[in-house]
């Protein structure tokens, strides 16, 4: 148990309690949230300094909200039963506490990255080692310089694992969360071209990437998507590399790969790695060839977050069957490929983020719907491409048609006229592409448009906050015909 004791000592701030606290610093700590809005009954506010706001600023509803304590900059006087925390830098005093965090931890941590599916991919890793073992994950989409210490500080000396995600849109960032978290496992999922305005090129993307590797230990392992990118970039990595896909030089090999109404079916083929075929003595899960599997998640794309899961699931001393046996009770994050069925359409809400491969992936699943109706589009503006950012929009536009065979594209955002000219570039009529500045401008078109039987993909970046979309389709009546 860690206790405000502890924690004053570690970040070197300085305490004060207020009137009638009892147990001083022996008080036990609670949850860590940077959130006022997010507050609750016995947490500790974290007031971070932003770039537009102090978080001190709203240490007052915090302490509304039922927090016992605050960390702040200011100086602040607790009321009754409260106490603050002064320190220099909160964002520094945060990594302070977390670090110290993870030298108490003593199991293994699974650091996640990539371009596309890190949060899936984390989601199933802990969906296999939760089954028997005792861990954490990452809340949420907690995978920057604020997420990742929040995540560590939720690290106990008796977890066996940690599954952190890291994420970057800068070169050196990977490096930086990875120096913090130190990880003992690296999971690379697919590279692609997310945050293209941020690092320039596909190279630098993996490069960046690529930060993960150059941090595990020797003795340590890294799990990559078979990724041409990356088979590039391996040599730099000095632990033992597991490949994951559907290629026949992966290590653990997906066969018969099927999707179909929710549920992904495949066979797991594994060859022992190199390195174990070369280490007679080290200790190995023994393999069993052809397991089958069977997922509840909608497409194809699914299948290296769930090989990933797997090769990390064996490092940990899971069989195959284990393994397939826990993420037959997967349960899908929010957002992302969820399947709903509303006013008789199909929609597919993918809506929490999106860069071109993750696109790609989406537009695939909607050309696979096998249904008596129309399939329907409805895109924002996929964020951080710089340069490119045009032209892979007038490209979204083109796979819309020829890849996800929609019969018409709603697109949203300063991009959309551009989705608009690559649907109509790949044979779209005018009359069925629409582009619209915000999503709000889209939401009269799809009350008119969407019919029973049609299926429907909502998908755009985050700042987009796509799913606004979905929940207008939940409040507009079903239309029985055009």
């Amino acid at each position: 148990m860690t206790t405000l004791g502890h924690i004053k000592h570690i970040v070197k701030g300085q305490l004060r309690l207020g009137p009638g606290l009892v147990g001083g610093e022996d008080l036990p700590l609670g949850p860590l949230v940077t959130d006022s809005r997010q507050v609750g009954p016995g947490d500790v506010f974290w007031a971070l300094v932003g770039p537009h706001h102090d978080g001190a600023a709203f240490i007052p509803e915090a302490f509304r909200r039922g927090a016992d304590g605050v960390v702040s900059s200011r100086p602040v006087e607790p009321s009754e039963y409260q106490w603050t925390l002064e320190v220099d830098d909160p964002l520094d005093a945060l990594h302070a506490w977390a670090a110290w965090k993870r030298r108490r931890f003593t199991g293994t941590l699974i650091a996640v990255t990539g371009s596309v599916g890190k949060t899936t991919t984390r989601q199933m890793i802990h969906t296999v080692l939760k089954s028997r073992l005792k861990g954490i994950v990452s809340p949420k989409n907690f995978n920057n310089h604020v997420g990742v210490p929040l995540s560590l500080a939720l690290l106990e000396p008796e977890h066996d694992y940690a599954v952190i995600e890291l994420g970057a849109s800068r070169k050196g960032e990977i490096a930086s969360l990875a120096g913090l978290c130190r990880p003992k496992v690296g999971v690379i999922t697919q590279l692609g071209d997310a945050h293209l305005g941020g690092f320039g090129s596909r190279q630098a993307v993996a490069e960046a990437k690529a930060e993960l590797l150059a941090a595990l230990p020797a003795d340590g392992q890294a799990v990559l998507g078979d990724d041409p990118w990356l088979r590039t970039l391996a040599h730099n990595c000095r632990a033992e590399i597991i490949w994951v896909g559907a290629g026949g030089e992966c290590d653990l090999r997906a066969t018969d790969i099927r999707s179909e109404q929710g549920t992904l079916h495949f066979q797991v083929v594994p060859a022992a790695p190199a390195a174990a075929q070369q280490n007679k003595e080290k200790e190995t899960v023994p393999f069993s060839p052809g397991v089958p599997f069977t997922i509840p998640v909608w497409g194809r794309h699914h299948v290296t977050a769930a090989l990933s899961a797997v090769a990390v699931g064996r490092m940990m001393g899971f069989d195959l069957k284990t393994a397939a046996a826990a993420l037959a009770e997967y349960h899908a994050v929010p957002l992302r490929c969820e399947v709903r069925h509303l006013r008789g359409a199909t929609v597919i809400n993918d809506a929490y983020n999106a860069n071109p491969t993750s696109m790609r992936a989406a537009l695939e699943l909607l050309g696979q719907f096998d249904g008596p109706g129309r399939r329907i589009v409805v895109c924002g503006d996929m964020a951080e491409l710089g340069e490119e950012s045009a032209a892979l929009h007038w490209e979204l536009g083109k796979q819309s048609v020829e890849i996800g065979q929609a019969s018409f594209v709603i697109s949203c955002g300063e991009f959309a006229r551009h989705v608009a000219g690559g649907a109509r570039a790949a044979g779209l009529p005018p009359q069925h592409t629409i582009p619209c500045f915000t999503v709000e401008d889209a939401l009269p078109h799809l009350g008119q448009l969407v019919l029973p039987g049609d299926a429907v993909l909502v998908k755009g970046s985050r700042l987009m906050a796509m799913e606004r979309v979905v929940e207008a389709l939940e409040h507009y009546p079903q239309r029985r015909s055009a």
